[in-house]
């Protein structure tokens, strides 16, 4: 497994292309704002995308959904939990004062619980609620995508709808910081981390 980040957009995002490189197949996690780079990278490397899957259904990591669509053709998933958040998707381009990227439809669900298979790779799912009520961590080996719920020393905003400050903090404690602490973190944000690193360093829970 290969994995590819490139933070992008108003809001500096990391959007994740996860490759199987054995199949040449891969998949693409929270597409931003300008992906080109990791567009180039599936051209360039012949690759096959099977899937668009978000963390959660906040502008920053959905936006790029209807280009890659267009090109591609492929399903994205996202929890169901944040879909009137991503209907609100065109309101939250106002209130940052970014280009409205149109109306965004869910096309699967990416359930709370248990694994799902894309691109020849297995996805485990960990619902983390707090940031956004349907927000999924998604672990893939021994990496986990955590969206904006863990950070390298901060965790997600939650002053935003659907945020809840005590319910991110319980996420984190009782499904994240369970995992092995050399589980690798790729955050919605900032550079990557480790579970044992922010449990002894994170200053949220210190």
């Amino acid at each position: 497994m290969n994995i590819i980040v490139e933070s992008n957009g108003p809001f500096m995002v990391n959007s994740y292309l996860v490759i199987n490189i054995k199949e040449k197949k891969c998949i693409l996690i929270d597409p931003g704002h300008d992906i080109r780079a990791l567009m180039d990278k599936i051209e360039n490397d012949s690759l096959t995308l099977e899937a668009i899957v978000a963390t959660h259904g906040h502008i920053d990591h959905v936006e790029g959904v209807n280009s890659v669509q267009e090109k591609y053709k492929v399903p994205f998933y996202a929890n169901e939990k944040d879909l009137e958040l991503i209907k609100t998707v065109p309101m939250q381009s106002m209130m940052f004062g970014v280009k409205n990227p149109g109306d965004i439809v869910i096309d699967k669900n990416l359930p709370e619980s248990g694994e799902l298979e894309l691109a020849g790779l297995k996805l485990t799912l960990i619902h983390t609620p707090g940031h956004s009520q349907g927000s999924i961590s998604i672990m893939i080996g021994d990496n986990v995508f955590t969206g904006d719920a863990l950070f390298n020393g901060s965790i997600g905003r939650t002053d935003l709808p659907g945020g809840n400050y005590n319910l991110l903090i319980n996420s984190i404690k009782q499904k994240l910081f369970t995992l092995p602490e050399s589980h690798k973190v790729y955050s919605g944000h900032g550079p990557d981390t480790t579970i044992g690193y922010e449990k002894k360093m994170n200053p949220f829970f210190r």
